[in-house]
């Protein structure tokens, strides 16, 4: 298992779950001064298969908790706070439940609600339900085997990241500091190779192997209006099923908008 710290080593630990195909190196800030006069201290881990971790054939989203937990041993860690964007969300919400005593709260960015979860439905069209549950709008299919060649030269992680999303998104990536810290995590996630994010994706897809209605920690949901990868619609589901959970919408905010409300995410996360 391979995991990075940044930030305060004496700070507020956050435990960071990455979203997909990422790695351990995700974060908001190009270096970590800005998370040191924050008082948190970040780490992050490489789930399966990503990055430095080995692969873990099989695995599970409920199978998460028992991996996270050997680190928080390891770094003699009894209590974190857990910060989720994406892909990410599902396994900090599967930390919050397995660990109750020791995650105090989840902050969630850009999620999108599992398959499965009870809604009472309006009479739509399956179709457009169906937009609402699967994110993105390009064919995870098509779009994963493209992001090998992104991992050998990391600019053209950049361009499929344009296609991908809409334009807050792309004005970030307009941002050097924002498209090179981009360009370093998710080349570095993708360093075995496109299946550990195509078996990450497939796993959203699936039951996640626990009711989001038992979470039982204070989850902090943050979406962007403007957000294409996970439309607003799918973080309001999510909500809605999570006794625990308070959304907080931002107007003209896309996907990566810890980029540019990062202070008050980690902020709201870490107080009291």
């Amino acid at each position: 298992m391979s995991y990075a710290e940044f930030g305060d080593p004496d700070g507020v630990p956050v435990l960071n779950c990455h979203g997909a195909p990422s790695s351990r190196r995700e974060r908001y800030f190009a270096d970590g001064e800005d998370l040191r006069r924050l008082g948190v201290r970040l780490i992050g881990i490489d789930r399966p298969g990503f990055g430095g971790s080995d692969p873990a054939p099989g695995r599970r989203i409920v199978d998460w908790p028992a991996d996270a937990v050997q680190l928080l041993d390891a770094l003699a860690l009894r209590k974190v706070r857990v910060l989720a964007l994406s892909a990410g969300v599902p396994y900090a919400l599967a930390l919050a439940r397995a660990l109750p005593d020791r995650v105090d709260r989840v902050a969630a960015i850009g999620a999108s609600p599992p398959p499965d979860v009870p809604w009472p439905w309006p009479p739509v069209p399956s179709g457009i339900r169906s937009l609402v549950l699967r994110p993105g709008r390009v064919s995870t299919a098509v779009s994963l085997p493209l992001l090998g060649p992104a991992a050998l030269h990391p600019p053209l992680f950049s361009t499929y990241l344009r296609l991908r999303l809409g334009p807050p998104d792309r004005e970030l990536l307009d941002r050097p500091e924002v498209r090179s810290t981009l360009d370093e995590t998710f080349s570095e996630g993708l360093r075995q190779g496109w299946q550990a994010g195509a078996y990450d994706r497939a796993l959203l897809r699936r039951p996640w192997g626990f009711p989001v209605s038992r979470v039982p920690r204070p989850v902090l949901l943050w979406h962007g209006r403007a957000d294409w990868q996970a439309p607003l619609p799918g973080a309001r589901l999510l909500a809605a099923a999570i006794p625990t959970a308070r959304l907080s919408v931002v107007p003209g905010a896309g996907h990566f908008l810890g980029f540019t409300h990062g202070r008050e995410i980690l902020g709201e996360l870490t107080a009291g």
